[in-house]
């Protein structure tokens, strides 16, 4: 398992930004700090999603990565900007490849365990996690295959615990604990985010 994914494995909740602009990073960042969750995976089929991750790539402590990549030039545009990770709702080779290429996990999603081992994907989103099969269909992946998961897809909190219980589900992305109008309750809610991550990442 490569360092980011280890990272990714022992936080356990990244927070999925979908709504956020660029002049609200300060306020993001500070959050972050204060909850000590340190990740976010941030949309880039939002407006202004490319600037807030190159914008957030900076903070030297944040662990940020680029969700919702859909095409090859998004993912190299997401890389240049600084994504430590990528997210893609689907399984595009050419993306595959170039991540491969430039040393950055990619997290595509694809239902075929064939295709995961045909490119030495040990693990894969799964989106949306309740429409592919949930937890059967990952238990039938994980046991047979040795597969792992990032999972999302419309979980929310009270989800969150019966996904990261799930031997094979590494961690978790979502929207849940974001409230772009109303910081104090964001932070509260990445600090019950916190309570999932791993002792090592405490």
């Amino acid at each position: 398992m490569d360092t980011i994914t280890k990272q990714l494995a022992q936080i356990r909740c990244i927070p999925m930004v979908k709504q956020g602009r660029e002049d609200q990073a300060e306020a993001l960042v500070k959050a972050l700090r204060a909850s000590d969750l340190r990740a976010a995976n941030i949309s880039q089929q939002m407006n202004g999603g490319l600037a807030l991750l190159r914008r957030l790539a900076r903070e030297e402590d944040l662990l940020i990565g680029a969700g919702n990549v859909q095409t090859l030039e998004e993912a190299k545009a997401a890389v240049e900007a600084g994504a430590a990770f990528i997210f893609s709702p689907l399984f595009h080779e050419q993306m595959v490849e170039f991540c491969q290429q430039v040393g950055k996990p990619i997290y595509a999603v694809t239902t075929q365990a064939s295709v995961a081992k045909a490119w030495n994907l040990k693990t894969l989103g799964c989106y949306p996690v309740e429409e592919l099969g949930g937890l059967p269909f990952i238990n039938t992946l994980g046991e047979q295959e040795g597969l792992t998961f990032i999972v999302a897809g419309h979980i929310n909190e009270e989800m969150t615990a019966t996904y990261l219980e799930n031997p094979h589900v590494l961690a978790m992305t979502g929207s849940w604990m974001l409230n772009e109008t109303d910081w104090e309750a964001t932070t509260a809610a990445l600090k019950r985010a916190k309570k999932f991550s791993l002792p090592s990442a405490q």
